[in-house]
């Protein structure tokens, strides 16, 4: 784990804030290419690009600081310090869906099919940005006995929390995970499928990676549905949604098809 890049004075560049640098740039820059080969002016989607830039890093820690509120009662100005980590990705989803839609409304643009095109983008940006997740030492997972499970550094999110004890890397899981996502999207946009259809497979399958790592992910009391036992997080209940969400949605992009 390494936490700062370098220093600048008294300013410290971090790795976490470079990776989210890394993932939308990339992103973006993808995303433009794909829309010039399928017809649609690259500036759109730049311009897009910075909306949802902004929107989902603003609804991420907006839902970060509003599920942590006792953390910020005594230091306001540690809202705005999101290179320390503390972005909630469904947050960021949920800005990002709906002020990107707006966007492209606004422009006149395929819904369906600009949303196809920088859907693989989404899941090989959470790749990246877990990286610096785990260079930072936050989203890590419970205690591990398996061969690989790691320890981290006492000054730390992960070592201030869980101690010198081994736990599961789950930042590099998403690494590994939403790459294979990343990948077997951009092969279901070479097959022209529906428009929308990419769009909603990342809503399925990222659903279901979250569903599924949740057990093995630590999380804080208070994330937990009370009602449902200490075993089921608020998280895994969104993902749940997403996935049914997602697959109505494809049976009825596939039930049109059809008639």
């Amino acid at each position: 784990m390494h936490r700062t890049l370098f220093d600048i004075g008294p300013f410290s560049i971090h790795l976490y804030g470079v990776m989210l640098a890394i993932a939308f740039w990339l992103g973006i820059e993808l995303s433009a290419r794909l829309a010039r080969e399928r017809g649609i002016d690259p500036t759109h989607i730049i311009d897009l690009g910075i909306v949802i830039l902004i929107s989902s890093v603003v609804g991420a820690r907006l839902l970060f600081v509003f599920t942590h509120l006792s953390d910020y009662e005594n230091d306001f100005l540690g809202v705005f310090k999101i290179w320390e980590g503390g972005l909630s990705f469904y947050g960021g989803l949920a800005a990002g869906i709906v002020f990107g839609i707006g966007f492209i409304v606004k422009r006149d643009l395929p819904v369906g099919k600009v949303t196809d095109i920088i859907a693989p983008q989404i899941a090989l940006g959470i790749s990246i940005a877990r990286i610096g997740c785990f260079l930072n030492g936050c989203c890590f997972g419970k205690e591990c006995n398996l061969p690989w499970g790691l320890t981290f550094p006492p000054d730390s999110q992960a070592g201030w929390t869980m101690g010198h004890v081994k736990i599961h890397p789950t930042q590099l899981y998403a690494v590994v995970a939403n790459f294979a996502i990343f990948l077997f999207l951009r092969h279901l946009l070479r097959k022209n499928s529906a428009s929308g259809s990419v769009f909603y497979s990342l809503l399925i399958l990222y659903g279901l990676w979250r569903l599924s790592v949740d057990f093995v992910r630590y999380h804080e009391p208070n994330m937990y549905v009370g009602a449902l036992g200490n075993g089921i997080t608020w998280t895994q209940l969104i993902s749940l949604v997403i996935v049914i969400i997602g697959i109505v949605k494809l049976l009825r992009l596939r039930k049109r098809e059809s008639e």
